[in-house]
């Protein structure tokens, strides 16, 4: 029973952040949101809210119309004139409603008034797109407004919109009203969202991520109040690509922003500063703690050359924006921060000082938090490979601790680990001797955690959990293949075995001198150390399963659920060859399968390869 509330669980988590489909493609309501935001079609509050579960009235509608018009840029709310007895040239939406009525894509009344107060009906609202479409009275075949709403179905403007004749709008309905406006071919043929001079992708919709970069401000890194940047009255917040408040929004946060939307990244690398190319004088890329970062601003290129304040052999501290590349550079000691992670290699480096001279030193490499392996100085003999760390950073160097351990244990069911709250950018890393992995939430939903299963975590001021290092929990720093051929032998004191495996379709070959692995044929979770196999472990087995979804399967009321990178393998003639999880699913009566998992769903386990074979 607990596999099945898992499974259940999973999917109801799953269904929460599945996008809903429309009629171009499949897309979120997130996107569908900064679309119409960035197109100035609809905005949020003061607050940025967009209040998507009130009414839409017909003044607010006409404004939506102009906005969505090549008239968006030309029109302002009031007006010099007054068309309707109730709506006196003063009024905010005046000059929109003037304009939506002489264009027909809206009427006032026979009593000649507009009513602006009231609220906008789903039959009003598709007739007023269709007419935006170039559709006129002759196009709707029936009466009012049968005719109307089966254009409007047909030209699938229906898509994620719930009203129904008669019913008002909401502001999500006409949210999807508009999106779907936007994507709609006209009258004439072309996509509409071009004919307002919007660039469309491959798939010839309109591409959300050049709308956004055309209008886009940035990147500026917040160094007091985010308002000495950009005021955040009537825009979305996003930090770290989640929805969030400007109160949020920290110093050394890099920003991006437009009319509707501020986007902010905590993202920085602090380590040695060991080059720069194609020289320190110009540089366009820097060397920081191993890895090599592109440069986005004049600024950072500033304080990265020989004209700055930072030099080779320095410990710095590169805030990254959206693209990972560098906005700004600091002394790390200003940052005051530090990184988690696991010793994955210990070894030597060559360092240099501002003048040129080296120096060689002990080194780390630790895969830190975000999944990123660094390399750091490191002095200390007494810290080995499989090590928990956290490295600071100051005037002096670097500096490299062992890591307390701390434990949380629970249910996870959402951001949650039994009592425990986890931020919503929280960085979870799964490790075991050799090797880490980083894993998000969503992976261990439905799992249940023990004292033995987390080695760290760490907290924020308001408790959330941030950083979280798990113990081999997950099983995902295997590979999972077929042992095709597996042969062992023994004479006298020596052993050797020799041994064929799939791996994703891709045949390997392994023989080994002095020691075998007593495999056997099969799927078999395979460690691989070196970039060779070391040892083998058989799976469990599910046969036949009663039933089989996107997530996972179901046999005799348990349930299992599928890894991301699970394969599945037709075995036919003797061979096996990949085919995809949605031709096995819509053949599922044609074949006998069999499922193949590590663990239960409950202990981090999952469906890691699937055999199926024609009945």
């Amino acid at each position: 029973m607990k596999k099945i509330l898992s499974l259940l669980l999973a999917a109801v988590l799953l269904a929460g952040s599945l996008p809903m489909a429309f009629a171009a493609s499949v897309v979120s309501e997130s996107v569908v949101e900064q679309v119409i935001r960035s197109t100035g079609i609809m905005v949020g509050d003061t607050s940025g809210n967009m209040n998507l579960d009130k009414t839409v009235t017909r003044a607010e509608y006409a404004k939506m119309l102009v906005a969505a018009s090549s008239y968006k840029d030309k029109v302002a709310g009031t007006s010099n004139v007054s068309l309707f007895k109730d709506v006196p040239y003063t009024h905010w939406a005046a000059g929109y409603i003037k304009t939506a009525v002489q264009q027909g894509w809206l009427t006032g009344y026979l009593d000649g008034s507009y009513r602006p107060n009231q609220t906008v009906t789903l039959e009003e609202a598709a007739t007023g797109c269709l007419k935006l479409l170039g559709y006129t009275t002759e196009d709707f075949s029936g009466s009012y407004p049968y005719g109307q709403l089966a254009l409007y179905q047909s030209l699938g403007l229906d898509t994620g919109v719930t009203a129904s004749q008669g019913t008002a709008m909401t502001r999500r309905n006409m949210m999807y009203l508009f999106y779907n406006l936007l994507n709609a071919d006209t009258k004439d043929g072309q996509v509409y969202a071009q004919t307002l001079g919007y660039t469309l992708n491959s798939d010839g919709e309109i591409d959300y991520l050049s709308m956004v970069s055309d209008t886009m401000e940035g990147p500026f890194v917040v160094e007091g109040d985010l308002s000495e940047i950009v005021s955040s009255e009537n825009k979305t917040v996003y930090r770290n690509g989640y929805a969030s408040t400007a109160d949020a929004v920290k110093k050394y946060d890099v920003i991006y922003y437009n009319d509707s939307t501020i986007w902010a990244y905590a993202n920085a690398v602090s380590g040695t500063y060991q080059s720069a190319s194609p020289s320190t004088s110009s540089p366009t890329s820097v060397t920081v703690a191993g890895n090599t970062y592109e440069i986005e601003t004049s600024e950072a290129a500033y304080e990265l050359s020989t004209l700055g304040g930072l030099n080779i052999g320095d410990v710095v501290t590169l805030l990254l924006g959206q693209d990972g590349k560098v906005a700004y550079a600091l002394p790390a000691e200003d940052y005051a921060a530090s990184v988690a992670g696991v010793v994955t290699a210990v070894g030597t480096g060559t360092y240099y000082n501002a003048v040129g001279n080296a120096s060689t030193s002990r080194t780390i490499t630790a895969t830190a938090t975000d999944g990123e392996s660094y390399v750091y100085p490191c002095s200390k003999t007494t810290i080995y490979e499989g090590d928990l760390v956290s490295i600071g950073f100051g005037s002096s160097g670097t500096d490299v601790s062992i890591l307390k351990s701390a434990s949380v244990t629970g249910t996870v069911s959402g951001r949650t680990i039994g009592s425990r709250t986890m931020a919503d950018d929280v960085r979870i890393l799964d490790v075991n001797d050799t090797a880490a992995v980083r894993v998000y939430y969503s992976r261990l939903n439905g799992a249940v955690l023990d004292s033995s299963d987390v080695r760290y975590y760490a907290v924020n001021d308001a408790g959330e959990i941030t950083d979280l290092i798990l113990r081999d929990f997950t099983g995902d720093l295997y590979e999972y293949g077929i042992i095709t051929s597996a042969k062992d032998e023994s004479t006298g004191m020596s052993a050797s075995g020799e041994y064929t495996y799939l791996v994703n379709g891709e045949k390997k070959t392994l023989s080994t001198n002095g020691s075998s692995l007593g495999a056997s044929t099969g799927p078999a979770r395979l460690t691989i150390e070196n970039g060779q196999l070391a040892s083998v472990r058989a799976l469990y087995q599910i046969k036949n399963p009663d039933s089989i979804t996107q997530l996972g399967v179901t046999k005799d009321d348990e349930s299992w659920l599928f890894w991301d990178d699970c394969a599945v393998y037709l075995y036919e003639n003797s061979n096996y060859s990949l085919i995809s999880m949605t031709e096995l699913r819509n053949n599922f009566d044609a074949y006998n399968i069999t499922c193949y998992y590590d663990k239960d769903t409950d202990d981090g386990g999952r469906i890691r390869i699937v055999i199926a074979q024609p009945a």
